[in-house]
């Protein structure tokens, strides 16, 4: 029978556990003891991007009872514990101290938003505590003196190469010249991917028609895409979460703008994106890239082993991303665990940092010791063709090669 794990116990956080032993009661932050090695998680689970944080949160789950079944790391089960930030910097510092404070974690899962990233710098560099997460701003693990914050790590492309790698698609492969940017200018996602995105096309023979931007909360985009329309784009960046997503395809659908304009849309266009739409057919001529294929033979066993777990996935288009990344983030750690000197904060920190070529499922990684960000991640480019995702295959800008 298939099981929902996640229980809702208050308006601002969710405890989930897994695992079974004596629980550890060290007195510093980032130290474990005893039977279980303690590792929590910070996830959006009811707000605004929970889309994203339930599947992260649950990808993780999946790894830790993989795990856990195998024998855990040197013979110690990890017991995961999940708080709830509903999206909110403020909600994600409380949940970490907690988990760092009170129940001893010496590793924390980081969630795929950026605000909240930068908001956790100076608190994981004063507990010790690392968080393995998927926020791309590159603020986030890397300073300006280009050397790494120490306690943050990421999981997926940095928001740099992610804007290198859409305006180079656009520019180059697709011949796209006139492009509009259309973001929220009070989100780090989207804020973070424009420079790169707008410098490239720039410099290769591109011209920003016009920018236009939007603030959280906003539900009427109108205006803005009227604008764009008048300003002869053939294309629009528009790298924003998927509740914005959802108003844009519908507005772009009706202003009659999605059949001759080409949307690069980013990561929130990917799976379940469709799914949650009463009509996925408005989404039409958006392109976005992904750091995995949704059909690697290596991904077939864990989407299974997801569609039998949990109710509301039917199918591979139910599944997103974020599950693997959630999914990886657990089993860097336990990498790192296993060969750390100590299983502390700072311990886990040192290993992480030693991983040159781990088998993760988008291919073989490791974590830059300037930036704490990936290397060796490679992008699959996705089409959105009424309503259906299309598989198009990787690309490698030769800039980024």
């Amino acid at each position: 029978m298939k099981k929902i794990w996640m229980t809702v116990l208050s308006a601002t956080l969710v405890l989930s556990m897994v695992g079974c032993g004596k629980k550890a009661d060290p007195q510093t932050p980032g130290t474990t003891g005893g039977e279980e090695i303690i590792i929590g998680a910070i996830q959006d689970l009811s707000g605004g991007s929970s889309v994203s944080g339930v599947a992260m949160d649950r990808g993780a789950k999946l790894a830790v009872d993989e795990i856990n079944a195998a024998g855990g790391i040197n013979g110690k089960k990890i017991k995961y514990i999940s708080y709830d930030t509903q999206g909110k910097p403020q909600e994600a510092l409380n949940a970490y101290t907690r988990l760092t404070d009170q129940d001893k974690a010496v590793a924390v899962v980081g969630p795929p938003i950026s605000n909240i990233g930068l908001a956790l710098i100076d608190t994981a560099k004063e507990k010790k505590v690392p968080v393995v997460g998927a926020f791309i701003d590159s603020r986030v693990t890397q300073k300006e003196d280009k050397t790494p914050n120490d306690y943050m790590f990421l999981v997926q492309p940095t928001n740099e190469q992610s804007g290198i790698i859409q305006a180079s698609y656009l520019i180059d492969e697709l011949k796209l010249t006139k492009v509009a940017l259309f973001y929220d200018k009070t989100n780090a996602f989207g804020v973070s991917q424009v420079g790169a995105f707008k410098a490239y096309v720039e410099a290769n023979g591109g011209e920003i028609v016009t920018e236009q931007v939007f603030k959280s909360g906003d539900v009427d985009f109108k205006v803005q895409l009227n604008k764009i329309k008048e300003s002869g784009a053939q294309a629009i960046f528009a790298p924003n979460y998927p509740k914005d997503n959802t108003l844009y395809c519908t507005q772009m659908n009706q202003l009659g703008m999605d059949q001759d304009i080409v949307t690069m849309g980013g990561l929130e266009f990917a799976p379940p994106f469709l799914t949650t739409l009463p009509n996925p057919e408005i989404v039409n001529n958006v392109y976005f890239a992904l750091n995995v294929a949704f059909d690697d033979p290596k991904l077939q066993k864990l989407n299974q082993l997801y569609i039998d777990t949990y109710e509301d996935a039917k199918t591979v288009d139910d599944i997103s991303v974020k599950v693997y990344l959630g999914y990886d983030a657990i089993r860097l750690i336990a990498e790192a665990i296993k060969n750390a000197d100590a299983i502390t904060g700072e311990g886990i920190k040192n290993g992480l940092e030693k991983i040159e070529s781990f088998d993760a499922l988008p291919g073989k990684i490791g974590f830059s010791t300037k930036s704490h960000q990936p290397i060796g991640l490679s992008m699959v480019m996705y089409k959105i063709n009424k309503g259906t995702n299309e598989k198009i295959g990787p690309y490698v800008p030769e800039v980024l090669k």
